[in-house]
């Protein structure tokens, strides 16, 4: 009889991870069952976070909700484990990045779905663990089977700690690493260290040859680096007024720029150690704006693709979905025709002509210093005469009045202190501080309008004498820029 109830012992702890021990009163076993170990709760536990999960986002979306964080959230919630547990798609690519994440993840997946294959992404918003994980419901059918080709993760980096290990991407890529808000990612070599301990060593890394940050990451890991070479207008010395990387990562040398794009983007030497950027194995060599045309060179070979966009960072975006699609092994031929059919998305850049008067909207990433930067780049690189519209204030903060607002004296406003700038509008509950910084660019009073409701703005910005307005907006306030838009092509029609 003992020998049945030890051989059954041993194999309901080998079904049900059923852990024993004897009692120190009368030697006896007690059976202690782990609800929380066993194979068989684990996965009912699973099913039932992805059944909730799945109906939450329902739910959320009959409410008119976007659905993109509560479903996952509930899943996490149910099932701290989901990540774990949840089967795997045959592609699991991961996109993480300072500025240009969403963009290149949004493309990327338009480019799946374009060659046939069935992909699922959180293009809906939410870069964190719970946003992550809604994109993983949504990959799976109800008894818990993968039912996608692949999946597209857009990674918050800060975030990537909590996303990659579990995910344990195929190919992560990654667009660049800045200065980004100093309350939430502190500085680009503290994000780095978190890329770079959390990665999985086995993920290929698809990294920006002339980011001198981000280039570095996994040394031990495969990479595929792409870039871009010379272009006019580039310089040989920094410029910006963020420049994080002019000294060499290993002797600490000031360093040589063979061009420098922006900020710390370009190629760069080390004249005492030798140390350089690393060789792109995708490399932009001639770029036509007039007949929208991009040549890259890999392999010894040139490659032509259409230009979706002329902005510099949407070229390096547009690059690396051409990089990774040649990665995954689809051919020039494919590739060529797939860039031909996708574009930025529209809720990171649109335009609209009305008569004379052409509207852009733009995002411009609130609190990082360098995506507003770039974006005041874009709007000046526009001929003829404009006008400004700031709308960067996060309404998440400005709830609490504790948003930090040091870092508009690290953008570059001095762009606006020209004749072409005919008014810059700004609009929210921190326009009398975007003021203070443009009067201290140079901007003359004159030309600054100041309006805490960003809808009130709208009536005050000067329609006449311009042939561009730019709707600079932060990424919270998307639908809310949106209803500005109208507005103000409402009173361009009405003009």
């Amino acid at each position: 009889m003992t020998r049945i109830l030890a051989k059954a012992e041993i194999k309901l702890k080998r079904i049900f991870q059923l852990n024993f021990r004897k009692s120190v009163y009368n030697k006896t076993r007690v059976w202690n069952f782990n609800w929380e170990d066993s194979v068989v709760m684990r996965k009912l536990r699973f099913i039932l976070a992805l059944w909730a999960a799945k109906l939450t986002y329902r739910l959320l979306r009959l409410a008119g909700r976007s659905a993109s964080h509560n479903p996952g959230a509930m899943a996490m919630k149910l099932c701290p484990a989901f990540m774990t547990l949840a089967p795997k798609a045959p592609l699991v690519i991961a996109v993480t990045g300072t500025n240009g994440k969403t963009t290149v993840s949004n493309m990327l997946t338009d480019a799946l779905e374009l060659t046939g294959q069935k992909a699922v992404s959180n293009r809906l918003g939410s870069n964190i663990a719970p946003g992550c994980v809604t994109a993983m419901v949504h990959s799976l059918s109800w008894t818990g089977r993968c039912r996608v080709d692949a999946v597209v993760y857009e990674v918050d980096e800060r975030a990537s700690r909590l996303i990659l290990p579990y995910i344990h991407p195929d190919y992560l890529v990654v667009t660049n690493l800045f200065r980004d808000s100093l309350k939430r990612n502190a500085h680009p070599d503290y994000i780095f260290s978190v890329i770079d301990t959390y990665c999985p060593d086995d993920t290929t890394l698809i990294l920006n040859a002339d980011d001198l940050c981000s280039c570095r990451l996994k040394p031990g890991s495969r990479h595929v680096f792409y870039g871009i070479g010379p272009l006019p207008g580039d310089h040989t010395e920094p410029y910006n007024l963020i420049a994080d990387y002019t000294l060499c990562p290993h002797c600490h040398s000031k360093l040589k720029f063979d061009y420098l794009r922006y900020h710390h983007i370009g190629h760069a030497t080390c004249p005492v150690c030798g140390f350089e950027s690393p060789r792109a194995d995708y490399l932009v060599t001639r770029v036509d704006a007039e007949r929208q045309r991009l040549t890259v060179r890999t392999g010894g070979q040139d490659e032509v693709y259409r230009l979706i966009h002329k902005a510099v960072f949407n070229l390096y975006n547009e690059l690396t979905v051409i990089a990774t699609l040649r990665e995954l092994g689809f051919t020039y031929e494919r590739v060529s025709g797939i860039v031909d059919q996708i574009h930025v998305p529209d809720s990171r850049y649109n335009e609209t002509t009305v008569g004379p008067v052409t509207v852009v909207q733009t995002l411009s990433k609130g609190q990082s210093a360098v995506s507003v930067s770039r974006t005041f780049e874009l709007a000046m690189q526009k001929p003829g005469r404009k006008a400004i519209i700031l709308a960067m204030d996060d309404p998440y903060d400005r709830q609490g009045s504790i948003e930090y607002e040091g870092w508009v004296y690290d953008v570059e406003y001095e762009q606006f202190a020209v004749d072409d700038v005919v008014q810059v509008v700004a609009a929210g509950p921190r326009c009398f501080d975007h003021k203070v910084r443009l009067l201290i660019a140079g901007v003359p009073e004159e030309r600054i309008v100041c309006d805490p409701d960003e809808m009130s703005a709208i009536d005050k910005v000067q329609l006449s004498g311009v042939n561009s307005i730019y709707l600079l907006y932060e990424c919270t306030i998307y639908e809310q820029s949106c209803k500005m838009k109208d507005k103000l092509i409402k009173r361009l029609e009405e003009v």
